[in-house]
């Protein structure tokens, strides 16, 4: 008896491909707006910084108007700061040179922002993704840390990425105070969208802490499933 032999696509229902759709949309819409911001936004902000420039170079030394140009020179600095800082949590950059890239910056980002220790681990080969299930995977790994910013009280976080010939496995893990998981907690909303990223994803989610022995998030999906198509 011959075997079929084709790779076999997951059978999604009508409401699993409808939030797939409008997943895709959404995150469609935030690459838009970032590149908008990035290329319009950004050649403004430049265009102003050389301005205040030419002007503090042709201002008087010893004048107060030079202090003027100096601090309207950081402002705009910041300025540009910010905007970079929107158009990377709106869709990083990297994302687009792929998945692991994408976490070293958010790692990076993380550690900047927070204060809290963060490291990455990469074990196997890089994966090959299709655009929502790359995303789907930096989306998870971003709340799982936004989480841990806003409720752990952890001063060590650790992200892995781990690739064999069966599956692949990110694991978000931290030192915190942990939490019941039979508890219902309030603004709890973060959880539940990695959970429907999860099953957009086809993957397995899987949450496990205790009060004072912190938490574990596990997001598992088969190779086949993940393959850029």
């Amino acid at each position: 008896m011959c075997k079929d032999t084709k790779r076999r696509t997951p059978a999604f229902s009508q409401p699993q491909a409808l939030c797939r759709y409008l997943e895709a949309a959404r995150e469609g819409e935030r690459k838009r707006i970032a590149m908008e911001i990035h290329d319009e936004l950004g050649q403004l902000v430049t265009a102003l910084r050389l301005e205040v420039s030419l002007l503090r170079d042709n201002l008087s030394p010893d004048s107060i108007a030079v202090q003027k140009a100096e601090e309207m020179k950081m402002l705009v600095e910041s300025i540009m700061g910010a905007a970079r800082s929107v158009v990377n949590r709106l869709r990083p950059a990297a994302l687009d040179f792929g998945i692991v890239p994408a976490l070293e910056w958010l790692a990076n980002d993380f550690r900047r922002r927070s204060q809290i220790s963060c490291r990455l681990y990469v074990k196997g080969r890089e994966p090959r993704l299709s655009e929502i299930h790359a995303t789907g995977i930096f989306r998870i790994a971003q709340e799982s840390l936004t989480n841990i910013a806003r409720h752990a009280a952890a001063s060590h976080v650790e992200i892995t990425l781990i690739t064999s010939n069966s599956k692949i496995e990110l694991v978000v893990s931290d030192n915190g105070k942990g939490f019941d998981m039979l508890e219902r907690r309030p603004g709890s909303y973060g959880l539940l969208g990695m959970a429907d990223r999860a099953r957009m994803m086809d993957a397995r989610l899987e949450i496990h802490s205790q009060p004072g022995n912190g938490s574990v998030v596990q997001l598992r999906v088969d190779e086949d499933a993940l393959i850029a198509e």
